[in-house]
């Protein structure tokens, strides 16, 4: 609350990346990264340093943030699947709480392509509002308002040089000469083979001024500069200004691993630390995790171009932390900066090498299920605190709605609750309670779900405060790591004879984990 009492509910800014290695930042004790924007910012709030996704894809874990449902709750099970219109959402209880809702960036919660085989003419663009064939073609040239609750979007989509949407179509606008840059993935020197072995890794020559991240921000700052103006208006008419939300949605470091100048010469390879692995450690993991890159790999064999690869990995990161720090700067600069929670996290992580992998997939290592999180409220939130309890983006949405004094959106309920043990209308906690130093910590373990249609199986990963239980349907194969004695998972208990109990123990307890997690909506109405 301001000090003027102007604000009686406070602003909401999230902040998100996409594809997060959860150790490259410099508040989580990374050795060469540079995040100083970020740091200030843990520095200044609370950091939850094991929060883990709910599905370590883009689309699912978007949408679970949006709706603070489970992958079985909203149905969203893996990318290429739409979030269906009429699921509730946190900025749809804001908007009708009476908030401003804005979003800068990728939503990703509807399809990025069109059905496989239709012809583009006959789609229908309010059912694939985010598709790239539809922006690229002119379709589609806005998303339909209010989107998921969202009353004004600033759209792009895609990665890099693969972006799509308004972001597109104003570099054509209004840099044309430069827009080349963009459309021929122009290098600034000829680049390595390391370019065709993790999708693209390149040094861009675009500017970064004109990069889809700086688009973005530019995006969010001019809806800060607007929303400082009308709040100076309100105020000299005695009123309460309207509280905005504010989501800034950058999609990045995820591939294409292409950073700019002055960023791409910022890391050296022979800096890059080395990646978690163990010789042989394939040999004790499920076959799939062997197969996944069709490349013959022993678990520590160096890929020769990773350090490369990681080293632009990392230029993206400090540009997304000038990024924050630009869009944080347009907080302080419009006085909004006391009357404003932040939080910044990640839709999933990135392998960045780990275990031979890349990316994110059907293989739930630590560097790809567990996120950054952390979240600040001047002069409420504790300040420069660790929470290092297990927490869950499952706990986003709850925190949000709690966060702004409203209630989860339940839908049609009887006047009288019919049942008197009735379950809590979404699975995860408000988080509020711990940044606000008012509750003691508890253990409450975290459920990920991965549907993987291409493989043929299903994946299912409980993280306890010492242990990662990870189970594939139709195989008695699995994944134990003691994440205590084996912080870097390298030695898989799963067939350990002397740890069967322990085994079938957290096999119950996510069993446990993925009953209680069920959906609890609609209520009942009455006894028939």
């Amino acid at each position: 609350m301001s000090s003027d009492g102007a604000t009686q509910r406070p602003n909401i800014l999230i902040l998100t990346t996409d594809q997060h290695n959860p150790t490259c930042l410099g508040y989580a004790g990374h050795p060469v990264v540079r995040t100083p924007h970020v740091d200030a910012l843990a520095a200044s709030g609370m950091v939850f340093s094991r929060a883990y996704v709910s599905n370590p894809l883009c689309s699912p874990s978007r949408a679970t943030m949006l709706t603070g449902l489970t992958t079985r709750g909203h149905r969203l099970r893996m990318n290429g699947v739409p979030l269906r219109y009429d699921v509730p959402t946190i900025t749809e209880a804001l908007r009708q709480a009476g908030y401003q809702t804005h979003y800068s960036g990728k939503p990703h919660w509807r399809t990025s392509h069109t059905p496989q085989g239709m012809p583009l003419e006959e789609v229908d663009p309010f059912q694939f509002p985010e598709a790239r064939d539809m922006w690229r073609s002119g379709r589609v040239r806005k998303l339909p308002t209010p989107y998921y609750g969202c009353e004004e979007v600033r759209f792009v989509n895609g990665h890099g040089h693969g972006s799509w949407g308004e972001y597109a179509h104003w570099l054509d606008r209004e840099h044309p000469h430069e827009a080349r840059l963009f459309h021929e993935r122009v290098p600034l020197e000829p680049p390595s083979p390391a370019a065709e072995f993790y999708t693209a890794s390149y040094k861009w020559a675009l500017p970064f001024e004109l990069h889809p991240m700086a688009w973005t921000s530019d995006r969010a700052v001019e809806f800060l500069d607007r929303y400082g103006r009308q709040r100076s208006q309100a105020q000299a008419k005695g009123q309460a200004p309207q509280p905005f939300f504010l989501w800034c949605s950058w999609a990045d470091p995820h591939v294409p691993l292409a950073p700019t100048a002055p960023y791409c010469y910022r890391y050296h390879p022979d800096d890059v630390p080395p990646p978690n692995c163990r010789e042989g450690e394939f040999d004790a993991l499920p076959p799939h995790i062997g197969r996944i890159h069709a490349r013959p790999t022993k678990g520590c064999d160096i890929d020769p171009y990773r350090n490369e690869c990681a080293a632009h990995y990392y230029g993206l990161i400090e540009m997304i932390d000038d990024s924050v720090g630009a869009v944080l700067a347009a907080l302080r600069a419009n006085g909004l900066e006391q009357d404003t929670v932040v939080i910044f996290a990640a839709d999933h992580g990135e392998a960045l090498g780990d275990h031979g992998m890349w990316g994110k997939g059907p293989y739930h290592f630590d560097s790809v299920i567990r996120v950054p999180l952390l979240m600040r409220w001047p002069g409420r939130m504790v300040q420069g605190a660790t929470h290092e309890g297990v927490v869950s983006l499952l706990d986003f949405a709850p925190t949000v709605l709690d966060l702004a004094g409203v209630p989860v959106p339940e839908g049609p309920r009887p006047p009288r609750r019919v049942g008197a043990a009735e379950s809590p209308p979404w699975p995860g906690r408000s988080l509020l309670p711990l940044a606000l130093g008012q509750e003691t910590p508890s253990a409450v373990p975290a459920l990920v779900e991965d549907d993987q249609d291409d493989l043929g199986f299903r994946v299912r990963t409980l993280v306890t405060d010492r242990y990662r239980l990870t189970t594939y349907s139709g195989h008695d194969y699995g994944e134990l790591f003691d994440l205590r004695d084996d912080p870097a998972e390298v030695y898989n208990l799963w067939d350990d004879p002397g740890r069967k109990r322990l085994r079938d123990e957290l096999r119950l307890l996510l069993l446990d984990r993925i009953v209680s997690t069920d959906y609890a909506l609609p209520r009942r109405m009455g006894i028939s």
